[in-house]
């Protein structure tokens, strides 16, 4: 995969906090077509996800956490101003800064509506991987499903100079695409479902949605959204994995 980093503002890798890393590979693998590379590291073992011609993201075992879920890493140049300019606009910083061997810094932080994500200053050589390089199985949208549409679109506009291109969904309120330069980095909509909290969700992109959602769901996921349709530019089905991750599986037409 080749590296052009760094990616300042956007998406650069993933990892699946999870409470039983076996059974979370099982699914994965089977789901997609990845491999894993088991890395030691001080205290537990990290498996980086292979896919395509490089890693994009890992597997990490956390027994003490309430349900399994995806962490999403944002690059940056600065991670120490990152965070402090995070906690000047309403977040909160759950962990760090902290180092990663050999690879850079990050630091777990949240947005004021309670979405967790990961900063990320990769050293020159680790900048992540590009968000724009197309690979099935891979990332290929981020959506922040929040309890504040308004608030989280000021917050993440000013923490990254995201730009809002807002469409109408009708009566499910507004999706905000979110814009850095000329790309398309993530989109932010108010959470349909009333009385849950706010998450980020990754989107991955697959070449059957029929096939990999009927294969996710042999595999025990549970379907809260199959094959639908967006106007223009592909389908998706929303589903949590067997330990509660929610994931959505994204084809284009």
């Amino acid at each position: 995969m080749t590296q052009k980093g760094p990616w300042p503002g956007r998406f650069v890798w993933h990892d699946l906090m999870t409470t039983d890393a076996a059974k979370s590979k099982d699914f994965y693998c089977s789901l997609f077509d990845w491999t894993i590379d088991e890395r030691p590291m001080p205290g537990f073992t990290y498996h980086m996800i292979v896919a395509g011609d490089g890693g994009i993201g890992g597997i990490v075992e956390e027994k003490a956490i309430p349900m399994s879920h995806w962490m999403h890493y944002v690059a940056t140049l600065d991670i120490d101003a990152s965070v402090a300019r995070c906690k000047e606009l309403g977040g909160s910083v759950c962990i760090g800064p902290a180092d990663i061997p050999q690879t850079g810094k990050f630091a777990v932080v949240s947005d004021p509506q309670g979405g967790y994500f990961s900063l990320f200053e990769g050293l020159p050589e680790s900048p992540g991987v590009d968000p724009d390089a197309p690979c099935v199985g891979r990332v290929c949208w981020n959506e922040l499903l929040t309890t504040d549409d308004g608030g989280a679109q000021s917050f993440y506009s000013a923490m990254f100079d995201w730009q809002d291109a807002p469409r109408d969904l009708g009566p499910m309120g507004t999706y905000h695409v979110q814009t850095l330069g000329d790309a398309q980095v993530a989109g932010i909509m108010k959470n349909p479902a009333p009385g849950l909290p706010t998450y980020w969700v990754p989107y991955f992109f697959v070449s059957d949605l029929e096939a990999s959602t009927k294969r996710a769901k042999g595999l025990g996921a549970t379907c809260h959204v199959e094959l639908m349709p967006i106007e223009g530019v592909g389908r998706f089905s929303m589903l949590q994995d067997t330990l509660g991750a929610c994931f959505a599986l994204f084809a284009t037409p």
